[in-house]
């Protein structure tokens, strides 16, 4: 896939170059996935990935950036960070937060936001691949202190497509926008795993 493609938008934030791209163009036709829609036209969201099902969602939606070119950024206990795995997390997009007593992980994610000027950070709102009856309300809250808008990534299971949805229309209410985009997701896509949605 080439550097300037139909799924970026100028603002994208960008990594990798065209062997990565390869890879992920590779990895993503021997699994029988492809990638469809457009990242939006602003340079910094938090992206939700759902329904979150499968461990496979993690693997394709990893390959379908790769084969992008696209750089999100996801959230590890920063007690992950050792020799050798802190670089490799870096180099695919980890950001190391400290969950101890005392540290609010929203102000670092807030802090992270601050200091880039284009970055997406990644959340899983299901924070499980087993079926949830409501979302963890954590995107939102990052979402909300950093005043940025949230996209949704969806996993058609039986299309077996990386679908770059929408932007989401937020009402700052936490509680009724978490319902509102749980609804929307069961409404319109169906996981890998259809039972654990």
């Amino acid at each position: 896939m080439k550097y300037d493609n139909p799924h970026m938008s100028e603002y994208s934030p960008r990594m990798g170059n065209a062997v990565s791209r390869w890879i992920g163009s590779m990895g993503l036709k021997l699994a029988g996935w492809k990638l469809v829609g457009q990242m939006p036209d602003v340079p910094k969201f938090v992206i939700v990935g759902v329904p979150h099902t499968s461990n496979w969602d993690a693997i394709v939606a990893s390959l379908a950036m790769l084969a992008s070119g696209f750089k999100y950024t996801f959230l590890i206990k920063k007690e992950w960070f050792f020799w050798p795995m802190g670089p490799l997390f870096r180099a695919l997009g980890g950001y190391p937060v400290d969950r101890g007593k005392g540290n609010n992980v929203v102000d670092q994610v807030v802090a992270l936001f601050e200091s880039e000027e284009k970055v997406c950070i990644g959340f899983p709102p299901e924070g499980t691949r087993s079926k949830v009856e409501k979302y963890k309300s954590g995107y939102l809250r990052a979402a909300y202190a950093a005043d940025v808008p949230v996209f949704i990534c969806a996993f058609d299971g039986p299309g077996k497509r990386v679908v770059l949805d929408r932007l989401f229309p937020l009402t700052g209410n936490l509680k009724k926008d978490n319902m509102a985009l749980k609804a929307y997701v069961d409404a319109n896509w169906v996981g890998i795993n259809p039972e654990r949605q």
